[in-house]
C-alpha cells in the first residue's frame, strides 16, 4: 500500500470515530438520567438540582431524577455512584465544599474524589457576604474592622460549623486585613444569624440564600460581598476584593460524572446545562437563591476545580484542621 493511500485511509479512519462520536452524542440519554446530590432534600442544592434537572428533561425527553445521599462531607453519596454501574447515565449535582475541602477534611478508603471522579460542568457561583444587626452602627467592612480592633476580646463573628465555607472565610479575612476576627460555629445558618439579631455576635458571614430574607425582614443589613467585583443584584455593595484582592470567597456548584463516563455524554451535560442556564427564568430562580450563572467548557472546569482545591487545602493547613478518618 503506498503512503498516500495509507494517509487517505488513516483520515477516513478518523473522521468515522469523529462521527461515531458525534451520533453517541446526539442520541444520548438513551434511558433515565440519575442525578445524584450528596446533600439534603430542600436546601438550595437540592432547588437548584430540580430545577435544572426539570429543564434538561424537557429537553432530553427523559426523566432526570434526582436523588438525595447525604452524610460525612458528601462522601456518601459519592461512594454510592463510585459503585454503581457505567452506564453512561449517571452524574453527581454539588455544591464546591464537597470537591475541595472534603477531599481533605475525610480521609476515606471508600472513595477519592480526585482519582474516583471526572469533571463535567460548572453550573453557577454564590459569593459569601458578611452582614451585621440592623441597629448596628457599622454600615462598612471599614467600619466592621475598626470595631474588632477596639474590642478584640468582645468582637464576635458568627458563621455555620467549625471548617466551613463561612468559618474559613473569617480566618482569611483576618489575615488580610491584619486584624484579629474570633470565628464562633454554630451548627446552622439560622443559630448563627440568631446569634447577630440577638446581640451575641457583632457580625455573621454566610452564604446569601440564608441572610436574604433577614436583610428584607428588617433584621439585618450588609456590609460586604466576598465576590470578585460587585454583584448585578447589589451594585452598590462593595466587594471585599476591592480592598483585599485575595478576598474572592465564593460558593459555587458543579456537575461531575464517575471516572469511566463516556466523553460523548460528559459533553452533552455540559453542553446543555449552558443552553439551560442562559435561560430567563433559570437565570431569576438562581438570583432568588443568590446564584449567579457561570459556565465553563469541561477542561476549563476541570481546571478550576484542581486551583480550587489547592486553594483550599492550603487554607486548611493554615488553620490547623485535621481530616476525619471516614
Amino acid at each position: 500500500m503506498n503512503a498516500s493511500r495509507r494517509k487517505w485511509m488513516a483520515a477516513g479512519l478518523a473522521l468515522a470515530a469523529c462521527l461515531a462520536g458525534t451520533v453517541h452524542a446526539a442520541s444520548w440519554p438513551t434511558r433515565p438520567v440519575r442525578l445524584v446530590l450528596p446533600g439534603a432534600a430542600g436546601t438550595a442544592p437540592d432547588i437548584m438540582a430540580r430545577l435544572l434537572g426539570d429543564k434538561l428533561s424537557k429537553l432530553w425527553g427523559q426523566p432526570v431524577i434526582v436523588e438525595n445521599k447525604p452524610g460525612a462531607g458528601g462522601l456518601v453519596g459519592l461512594a454510592a455512584v463510585k459503585s454503581a454501574e457505567r452506564d453512561d447515565h449517571m452524574f453527581v449535582f454539588t455544591p464546591a465544599s464537597v470537591l475541595t475541602l472534603t477531599p481533605y477534611m475525610y480521609k476515606s478508603s471508600q472513595v477519592d474524589i480526585v482519582r474516583d471522579f471526572q469533571p463535567v460542568a460548572m453550573v453557577g457561583i454564590s459569593p459569601m457576604m458578611a452582614a451585621v444587626s440592623a441597629s448596628s452602627s457599622a454600615n462598612t467592612l471599614a467600619d466592621v474592622l475598626a470595631m474588632a480592633r477596639r474590642r478584640p476580646d468582645s468582637f464576635v463573628v458568627s458563621t455555620t460549623f467549625l471548617y466551613s465555607v463561612p468559618n474559613l472565610a473569617v480566618d482569611m479575612l483576618s489575615r488580610a486585613a491584619g486584624v484579629p476576627l474570633r470565628a464562633v460555629p454554630f451548627s446552622s445558618s439560622s443559630q448563627s444569624i440568631s446569634a447577630v439579631v440577638g446581640g451575641d455576635a457583632q457580625m455573621l458571614i454566610d452564604g446569601v440564600p440564608p441572610i436574604e430574607p433577614m436583610i428584607k425582614g428588617g433584621r439585618l443589613k450588609p456590609v460586604v460581598m466576598f465576590s470578585d467585583g460587585r454583584v448585578p443584584n447589589r451594585p452598590d455593595l462593595p466587594a471585599a476584593s476591592e480592598t483585599y484582592p485575595s478576598l474572592v470567597i465564593n460558593g459555587w456548584f458543579a456537575v461531575v460524572a464517575p471516572q469511566g463516563t463516556g466523553k460523548p455524554a460528559i459533553e452533552r451535560v455540559n453542553r446543555d446545562l449552558a443552553t439551560v442556564l442562559a435561560e430567563r427564568d433559570v437565570v431569576d430562580r438562581l438570583d432568588t437563591l443568590g446564584v449567579y450563572p457561570k459556565t465553563m467548557s469541561v477542561d476549563e472546569f476541570g481546571n478550576y476545580w484542581r486551583d480550587e482545591r489547592t486553594r483550599w487545602e492550603k487554607v486548611l493547613r493554615d488553620v490547623n484542621a485535621q481530616p476525619v478518618q471516614q
